[in-house]
């Protein structure tokens, strides 16, 4: 029996693009059937699959109401797939959920709670955990940006960003659906990069909730989408002129000084030395490579050398001694312009 939704709390959705994962999918679903505030409903887009994906999504949808497939004519690729789903989607806050991935039980509680006090925020994200190979060797991986749940402005953002190399685990992310429909959903051109790009994006532009716990699962696999675009050495050039080319248009004119303040962009396409050679060869976007960029490829491009050669745990330890102390940093100056603010 599906549960009623919390009243206290706003609607989501979830949007699950899926093509031929039927052997995580069952799983996936079950997570989110299981949320202690469930949602409104649960969109699987199926990007024209070959397996068993459909039968089991059908399956379920008779036992569970909020449980719906949309099915595309054509394999379209998971951007077009999340987009559909996207507009479909009724909730004010919608999560995007990967096929072979899991949530905890508490994850919609958890990040609709800092949502409810945020609800300008562009988005809630959580700390993650990855399940390396088919066998799932599970690690987690924190963010440390923060000891308690709290609003990331957007300056909170940049400063993060610039003193370290953070992202949003997107299968912990709860958008505001009107905020992400407005930087065009997940950019279909820009691949595997388009969910980072629009967590920035949101991120500069509205500032994010974080919520320190481990609440999501995902799984790290040799031939997902997001490795094999890593290994594409031109599809990784094409994606970086392309993010800096959305950059100078109006509709994120306004976020670019943020990215170009955070030197992010170079660290989402590939390893540093390839994007300054690339940067170099472009005369339309050499006017990127600021002092600030150019110390921070040249720093990293060691660690990019010797990083897989670096235990995991390990490297989880340098993040947080990278990052804990600017959090920190950052909670006792929010602390202080509450404690402003209330006095005044």
């Amino acid at each position: 029996m599906d549960q009623a939704p919390i009243a206290s709390l706003p609607q989501y959705s979830v949007v699950i693009p899926n093509f031929n994962h039927a052997r995580y999918l069952e799983a996936a679903l079950h997570a989110h059937l299981a949320q202690s505030v469930p949602p409104l409903e649960i969109i699987v887009v199926d990007d024209a699959s070959s397996d068993e994906s459909v039968a089991i999504v059908e399956r379920l949808a008779a036992e569970h109401s909020r449980l719906r497939l949309i099915r595309m004519a054509r394999n379209s690729g998971v951007n077009a797939a999340i987009n559909r789903g996207l507009r479909e989607a009724r909730g004010d806050y919608v999560n995007i959920s990967s096929a072979d991935d899991v949530v905890a039980t508490n994850l919609a509680a958890r990040s609709l709670e800092i949502l409810a006090r945020h609800p300008k925020a562009g988005f809630s994200s959580c700390d993650a955990a990855v399940w390396v190979g088919e066998r799932g060797t599970l690690e987690q991986f924190p963010l440390f940006l923060s000891d308690r749940p709290c609003l990331l402005a957007p300056g909170d953002v940049v400063r993060l960003v610039r003193h370290n190399l953070i992202g949003f685990p997107t299968n912990t992310v709860l958008y505001r659906r009107d905020a992400l429909l407005a930087v065009g959903g997940f950019i279909e051109e820009l691949g595997w990069l388009a969910d980072s790009f629009a967590n920035y994006v949101l991120a500069f532009r509205h500032g994010a909730c974080y919520v320190p716990e481990v609440l999501g699962w995902f799984r790290l696999l040799p031939d997902s989408y997001s490795a094999r675009g890593a290994r594409d050495r031109p599809a990784q050039r094409e994606a970086l002129y392309r993010i800096l080319d959305l950059l100078e248009t109006p509709a994120f004119q306004d976020v670019a000084p943020a990215f170009c303040a955070s030197t992010i962009v170079p660290f989402m396409t590939t390893v540093p030395m390839r994007v300054l050679a690339w940067l170099l060869a472009s005369p339309r976007h050499r006017g990127y490579l600021t002092l600030r960029l150019c110390v921070r490829l040249f720093f990293f491009a060691p660690w990019s050398i010797v990083r897989a050669w670096i235990p995991r745990r390990l490297r989880r330890t340098a993040r947080r001694l990278a990052v804990r102390p600017m959090g920190r940093l950052l909670a006792g100056r929010r602390e202080r312009l509450s404690n402003h603010r209330e006095e005044a």
